[in-house]
C-alpha cells in the first residue's frame, strides 16, 4: 500500500509541474500540444523559436541552502525490470523544471543539461564561487522566452 501512495504522490507532484509549465507557455502566447499517453519521452510540445520543441517536465519540491535540485532522468524501479532512463537530444529539446517551494519555472536546452541532475542556485555560494554555477536567472523561463 505504501508504494501506491508514494507513486500517487509522485504522479501528483509531476502533474503540478506540468500544469505550471503549460501555464507559463500560455502566458507567453506559445501554443502547447500534449502527446497522448504516458509512454512518450516528451511531456509536451511547445511551438517557439520557429519550431515544435519537445519538452520533458521535471518537478522538485524543496529549495534549501540557496539551491534547487532537479533529477533529469526518469526511473521505473517501481515496476518489474525497472530502469533509469537518461534523456538525449533525439528524444527531447528542453527540460522544463518547476520548483514548488519557489514557484518558478526554468527552461534548459538538452545540450546544456547535465545527464542526471541539475542544481540551480537562487543565492550566491558561501565561498563566492561563480565557475560552473547555474544561477536561476540564467534559465528562468521568462528570461529565455523574451
Amino acid at each position: 500500500m505504501n508504494s501506491f501512495n508514494e507513486k500517487s504522490l509522485s504522479k501528483r507532484i509531476g502533474n503540478l509541474g506540468e500544469i505550471k509549465v503549460i501555464a507559463k507557455f500560455v502566458e507567453h502566447n506559445i501554443p502547447v500540444y500534449i502527446p497522448f499517453g504516458d509512454c512518450e519521452k516528451a511531456d509536451l510540445i511547445a511551438e517557439f523559436n520557429g519550431k515544435l520543441n519537445k519538452i520533458q517536465v521535471k518537478t522538485s519540491i524543496n529549495a534549501t541552502n540557496g539551491v534547487m535540485k532537479f533529477s533529469l532522468s526518469s526511473c521505473t524501479f517501481h515496476r518489474k525490470n525497472g530502469v533509469k532512463h537518461i534523456y538525449n537530444k533525439n528524444e527531447i529539446d528542453y527540460f522544463a523544471c518547476y520548483n514548488i517551494e519557489r514557484d518558478k519555472v526554468f527552461l534548459i536546452p538538452i545540450e546544456l543539461a547535465p545527464s542526471t541532475y541539475i542544481s540551480i542556485r537562487f543565492e550566491a555560494t558561501k565561498n563566492h564561487q561563480k565557475e560552473n554555477i547555474i544561477m536561476e536567472d540564467d534559465f528562468l523561463i521568462d528570461n529565455i522566452l523574451k
